[in-house]
C-alpha cells in the first residue's frame, strides 16, 4: 500500500476554513432541471467547480449520457428536454409539472402504455388516445381520484408490466405516486463516451454489488478542503486533497499500473488573479494486487500543503489533471 501524505504542524489561532461558492441562478436551474437523472457524484463535482468551467461539465454531462456519438444530435438530451417540457405543461397545479410525482415519472419513463383514471366513489374511466380496447379493473371503486399508469415495454426491469398509482388525496389536483418501486431507467449512462479502464472497474462491481453502479466510478472526482489559521501577523491555508485510487485511471505495462496526475492550489483575489500557488507532479506505479487491495479498501493518495494567506486572498483554487485521462477537474473555495 503506498499513500503519500505530506503532513505540516503548526500552532493555531484557526479560523472557520474556506466555504464553497454558492450558485448562480443559471447553474442552480440547471442542477433543478436536472435533479432526476444526475448521479450523485455528478452533483457533488456540479457543487464544488468554479462557474467558469461548468460549461465543460454540461458538456460531459450529455456526453456520457449520448447512445450514438457518432451522431449530430443527441438523442437522450432531445428526449430529456421534450419530456421535460410535456410534463411541465400537462401537469402544472401552481407549481411547475415537472415537479410533481406525475411529471417526474413522465420525464423517466415517458408516456405510459394505459392509464386508468378513478374520480372520488366512482368506477374507472379510460383515456381513449392512450387506452387498448381491452379495459383493466372494470368495476372498481375509489375512495379518492386515483390514476393508475401502467407500463408494458419495461417488463425486464421490473419483471412484468409496470405500475404506477397515484392518488390526489385533498382534490387538488397535486396526483401523489404511493407506488414504491425505485425508478431510474432513464438515469442509466451509456458506456461509450469513455473507454472502461479493466484492471480498475472490474471490481466495481464488487465494492457496491452491484454491477450497474460501475458507470459512476468511470467519472473523475476528488475531495478538497482548506482551514485557514493565523500565526502572528501570518495568515495561512492548509489545503488537503484525497484523491480516491477507484477514480484514476492508469496505464500497463503487463502486471504494473501506473497513475500520472499534477496537483495544483492557488490563493486568487476577488478578481480571480493568481496571488500565489503550489503545484506538484506525481506518479506511482502499482502491481495488479496492490491496486485491487487499495480499490476495495477505499484508499486515497493524501496530499497537505501550507500556502501563505494574503488579505486580499479571496479563492482558493484546487486543481487534479489526470494525466492519463488528460482530463482536469478544479474545486472551488472561498475565504470567507
Amino acid at each position: 500500500m503506498v499513500v503519500v501524505c505530506l503532513c505540516l504542524g503548526f500552532a493555531a489561532c484557526a479560523s472557520k476554513g474556506p466555504g464553497k461558492v454558492e450558485l448562480d441562478p443559471q447553474s442552480q436551474q440547471f442542477l433543478d432541471y436536472m435533479s432526476y437523472i444526475i448521479l450523485p457524484v455528478e452533483k457533488k463535482i456540479f457543487l464544488e467547480m468554479p462557474h467558469e468551467d461548468r460549461g465543460e461539465f454540461i458538456r460531459d454531462f450529455w456526453a456520457r449520457r449520448d447512445p450514438d456519438p457518432t451522431t449530430p444530435e443527441n438523442e437522450y438530451r432531445t428526449i430529456f428536454y421534450n419530456r421535460l417540457a410535456i410534463a411541465d405543461q400537462a401537469y402544472r397545479i401552481g407549481k411547475p409539472g415537472w415537479k410533481t410525482d406525475r411529471g417526474r415519472m413522465y420525464i423517466l419513463l415517458g408516456p405510459p402504455t394505459n392509464v386508468i383514471t378513478k374520480s372520488m366513489g366512482g368506477s374507472p374511466q379510460f383515456r381513449p388516445t392512450l387506452m387498448p380496447e381491452a379495459p383493466l379493473e372494470e368495476g372498481t371503486v375509489t375512495e379518492k381520484p386515483t390514476e393508475i399508469w401502467v407500463y408494458d415495454n419495461y417488463t425486464d426491469e421490473f419483471s412484468g408490466p409496470l405500475r404506477l398509482v397515484f392518488v390526489d388525496y385533498y382534490r387538488t389536483g397535486d396526483y401523489q405516486l404511493t407506488s414504491h418501486q425505485e425508478i431510474t431507467a432513464f438515469s442509466m449512462l451509456t458506456l461509450q463516451w469513455d473507454p472502461l479502464d479493466l484492471p480498475k472497474f472490474q471490481w466495481m462491481g464488487m465494492l457496491e454489488m452491484d454491477e450497474k453502479s460501475v458507470p459512476g466510478y468511470a467519472i473523475f472526482d476528488y475531495d478538497a478542503a482548506a482551514d485557514t489559521y493565523e500565526e502572528g501577523d501570518q495568515r495561512n491555508a492548509i489545503v488537503s486533497i484525497d484523491i480516491p485510487y477507484e477514480r484514476l485511471d492508469y496505464t500497463s505495462t503487463g502486471d504494473t499500473f501506473t497513475c500520472t496526475f499534477q496537483i495544483t492550489a492557488e490563493i486568487r483575489d476577488s478578481e480571480k488573479k493568481l496571488i500565489t500557488g503550489q503545484e506538484e507532479h506525481y506518479s506511482e506505479k502499482l502491481t495488479r494486487e496492490q491496486l485491487r487491495g487499495l480499490i476495495l479498501n477505499r484508499m486515497n493518495i493524501h496530499k497537505e500543503w501550507e500556502l501563505d494567506l494574503p488579505l486580499k486572498g479571496k479563492y482558493i483554487y484546487i486543481s487534479v489533471a489526470d494525466k492519463v485521462r488528460n482530463k482536469r477537474l478544479r474545486k472551488l473555495l472561498e475565504i470567507k
